[in-house]
């Protein structure tokens, strides 16, 4: 005995808009895990690099002290305003980050400005020049990874944009200079402490690469559940 099923207009039109949610359903969840597996794997990367960088940071404060002379210790204690803070401010993962991107182009430029001024006072060969050209380029890969992660958690925002290389300097005497380098320098060391102590934190919060709107889709998720 064959049985056959009779389907009326209104059920086929309500099975084809079931289809249609569990078919944008699906597209959504491949969605979420293609952006949070590469934003895992872009943080993943940035805490590597961040924690070569931690580590060169303390060697070039040492390279930097070394080549200044006598009495370098006393005068790297001596503070300067103009300095970028080494402390990562704000509320909430995405704030913390475009505060990371941000200090990191400050200390770009900062950095810059000690390399000119320390290639006036070093000889060519002296490998304090190298490092420092060394720093630059990790600060400008460290920017950019934490400006994808940024746009992997917020892909319709528009993309941080970096400030420029150079910073306006005032003129500053041979002292001077040394006192600034090493004052730049140690908050540049401070900083990318905080910078991996905060990326390794990040990685261990379950809500680390989920957006905004995604944590809210698995509020209501678990709500309902």
């Amino acid at each position: 005995m064959t049985l056959q099923h009779s389907w009326n207009p209104p059920a086929l039109a309500v099975l084809f808009l079931l289809v249609l949610v569990l078919s944008a359903e699906g597209s959504q969840t491949v969605g979420r895990w293609r952006v949070g597996g590469e934003c895992a794997c872009l943080l993943h990367k940035s805490i590597r690099l961040s924690r070569l960088m931690a580590k060169q940071a303390q060697d070039l404060l040492s390279t930097y002290m070394s080549s200044q002379g006598d009495f370098s210790e006393t005068f790297c204690k001596l503070p300067v305003k103009e300095v970028p803070r080494a402390e990562i401010t704000g509320y909430g993962t995405v704030v913390r980050l475009r505060n990371i991107h941000t200090t990191l182009g400050l200390f770009l430029q900062h950095i810059t400005v000690v390399m000119e001024e320390q290639e006036n006072l070093q000889d060519a060969e002296n490998p304090l020049l190298e490092v420092l050209l060394d720093a630059q380029a990790h600060i400008t890969n460290m920017a950019t990874s934490v400006s994808r992660i940024l746009q992997t958690l917020q892909p319709n925002e528009p993309p941080e944009v970096a400030g420029p290389a150079h910073a306006s300097s005032p003129a500053r005497n041979i002292f001077q200079q040394k006192i600034y380098g090493c004052a730049v320098l140690t908050n540049h060391r401070d900083f990318l402490s905080h910078v991996l102590q905060e990326l390794k934190n990040l990685k261990f919060k379950g809500h680390t690469c989920v957006s905004r709107r995604e944590r809210s889709f698995r509020g209501a998720e678990h709500r309902t559940s």
